[in-house]
């Protein structure tokens, strides 16, 4: 298997637990084990601050980039274009995202900013490559 799909695996199980900083933020905000069994379908609480509003913006920024990054590698695999570049891209992917998430929620934003430009211009250069070879 192309190293790509590990990395293609390694964000998918990234994106599986990237919510759960935010969840815990938003148990502790909104009282505790009762709200999050809840179906939270009546109850309006007050918009989430700080640390917890930066979690939950993390997240959304993760699901906004991860479906680019899926559809790069698995057109890259499909291509065969897979290569040294490629696999150093997708793993640059991975370890940026990784760090992109506690880097926002810390409030680091020259941090958060490089992190996201590293992942964004793996992914345009996996997608590159896989069309272009």
């Amino acid at each position: 298997m192309p190293f790509e799909l590990y990395m293609l695996a390694a964000a998918t199980l990234l994106a599986l637990l990237a919510f759960f900083p935010g969840s815990v933020f938003k148990m502790r905000a909104y009282g505790g084990m009762p709200w999050l069994t809840s179906n939270r379908e009546v109850e309006k609480k007050p918009p989430l601050a700080g640390a917890a509003a930066r979690a939950e913006r993390a997240h959304a920024n993760f699901r906004e980039n991860f479906p680019a990054f899926v559809a790069a590698v698995l057109i890259l695999v499909y291509s065969g274009h897979t290569g040294t570049g490629t696999a150093v891209a997708s793993a640059v992917f991975v370890v940026a995202r990784i760090l992109y998430i506690p880097a926002y929620i810390g409030g680091i934003p020259p941090l958060r900013t490089l992190m996201w430009s590293l992942g964004w211009g793996s992914t345009l250069y996996i997608l590159a490559m896989a069309v272009f070879g």
